[in-house]
Formats: C-alpha cells, sequence, structure tokens
C-alpha cells in the first residue's frame, strides 16, 4: 500500500483509503484558507492624512462584498469538510472533481474585488455583479458535481452515509439554481444580486440532515 492506495473501483479507477482522504483534505484545506486570506489584499488602506472615516465610508461596498464571499467560502470549507467526513474512499476522477471545487473557490478574490470597486464606481457595476454570480454559480456546480458523481459510486461513501445521497444532491442543486438566479438580479441591479449571493451563503450555514455522521454539503 502506497499513500493510501488500496486497489481499484468497478471501473479500474484506483482508489484511497482513510490516508489518501486526509490528504485531500489537507490539500484543500490549505487551498481555501489562502483564498480566504486573499479577500482581505484588495481591500484598500486610508492614504496617509487622509479623512480616515470618509475613506472607510468610501469602501462599504468592498466590505460588503469582503463579507458575503468570505462567509461562502466559510460555506464551501464547512460542507467541505461534511462532505469528506462521509467518502469511505478516494478515486482519480474524485479527485480532479476537488480539484475544479478549488479552482472556483482559488479565484473568487478576483471578482469579489472587481465588484466592490464597480459599487463603489456606480459604473458597470451590473456587469461586474453578473461575473461575481456566475464565478459562484461555477463553483458550486462544480460542488455538485461531486454529489452526482458520489450518487452513482455509493461505494466511495461511508456505508451509513449511501441512503441520504439523493436527498444530499438536491439540497447541493440550491446552490447553482440561486446563483442563476442572482445572475439574472444582478443584470438589474448589482446591489440586489450580492444580496442574492448572501441569502445563499445564509441558507447554506443551515445544518443538513440525513447523511448519519458529518452531515451532508
Amino acid at each position: 500500500m502506497r499513500d493510501g492506495v488500496v486497489g481499484t473501483d468497478g471501473a479500474g479507477h484506483q482508489v484511497s483509503g482513510g490516508p489518501g482522504g486526509a490528504r485531500v483534505e489537507a490539500f484543500s484545506d490549505a487551498i481555501i484558507a489562502i483564498a480566504a486570506t486573499l479577500l482581505v489584499i484588495e481591500l484598500a488602506v486610508p492614504a496617509a492624512g487622509a479623512d480616515v472615516g470618509h475613506a472607510l465610508r468610501e469602501e462599504v461596498p468592498a466590505f460588503l462584498t469582503y463579507a458575503v464571499s468570505f462567509l461562502t467560502i466559510l460555506i464551501f470549507w464547512v460542507n467541505h469538510h461534511a462532505l469528506f467526513g462521509l467518502i469511505r474512499q478516494v478515486d482519480r476522477p474524485l479527485l480532479f472533481l476537488n480539484g475544479l471545487v478549488l479552482l472556483g473557490i482559488s479565484f473568487i478574490s478576483y471578482p469579489t474585488a472587481t465588484l466592490g470597486r464597480a459599487l463603489q464606481g456606480g459604473v458597470h457595476d451590473r456587469a461586474a455583479a453578473v461575473f461575481y454570480a456566475a464565478v459562484l454559480c461555477g463553483t458550486a456546480s462544480a460542488f455538485t458535481g461531486i454529489w452526482c458523481y458520489l450518487r452513482a459510486r455509493p461505494h466511495l461513501l461511508r456505508e451509513a452515509a449511501r441512503g441520504g445521497v439523493r436527498g444530499a444532491l438536491r439540497r447541493s442543486l440550491a446552490g447553482p439554481t440561486a446563483y442563476a438566479i442572482a445572475i439574472v438580479v444582478g443584470a438589474v441591479h448589482a446591489a440586489a444580486g450580492l444580496g442574492v449571493c448572501a441569502l445563499v451563503a445564509a441558507y447554506f450555514t443551515l445544518a443538513p440532515r440525513g447523511l448519519g455522521r458529518g452531515g451532508a454539503a
């Protein structure tokens, strides 16, 4: 046995046991932590001698966008942790699907900065809101893709979690669906589109039920 590899599944994909899954979580946690930290870099510090109160008021749209993005990344991390707590084995396709989720999360800082600045300027903010919601929609879709994959390969899950996959998939689908709505709303009103994204994050703070130990993502 090397790096947790224990054999292959029915389709010939290499699978890993506990050690392999732990490495996936450790790698994912590092990427997510960096992504969350990068958000604050785009916040502008008041210039020397500037009116601090005025400068901070000017940054309010950026602060709000930062808060929504940080909460969103936090929710992704919480649900990612819960998901991998239910996984018994990891195979190669699952690693790539997880990589897509990390790709989306690591990119969130860019549309966050774009939308924050656009809201401050009040110009082209709707395009920025659409871009922001689209990135979150794509990331949430990648996360849902993991559940779709696990539904087709329940042997990768712990036995106690297999019966709840369908419900977890339905719940996960709420993310891409709601972000698609945010895209439409953002095309009409940028701040409202950001508000929809905030509501999605708030919804996923609720603890899921039905998958046994670890909960559902």
